[in-house]
């Protein structure tokens, strides 16, 4: 299985890309809330992204879950202080 570039809207993440394994239709990403985690969904459309050949999917916000099972320190995106 190959991986496809993905284009993040909303949210906390707008903006942000990633390469997902091919078929991946929804991601969970790190969110700055307490146990909780941002949910972002394709929506069938692509985007040009700057410094790739390729088009990205884009997946839009969909809103936000609890974190689950997931490990606190997977939970928040880490953050760096200047």
């Amino acid at each position: 299985m190959s991986d496809e570039l993905v284009v993040l809207r909303g949210g906390i993440r707008n903006g942000e890309t990633t390469k997902v394994a091919e078929g991946v239709r929804r991601l969970l990403a790190a969110s700055d809330a307490p146990g909780l985690v941002e949910v972002y969904e394709a929506n069938g459309e692509t985007a040009s992204v700057k410094g790739n050949e390729e088009d990205g999917l884009v997946f839009i916000h969909v809103g936000q879950e609890a974190a689950g099972g997931l490990a606190p320190e997977l939970q928040h995106a880490p953050r760096t202080t200047p």
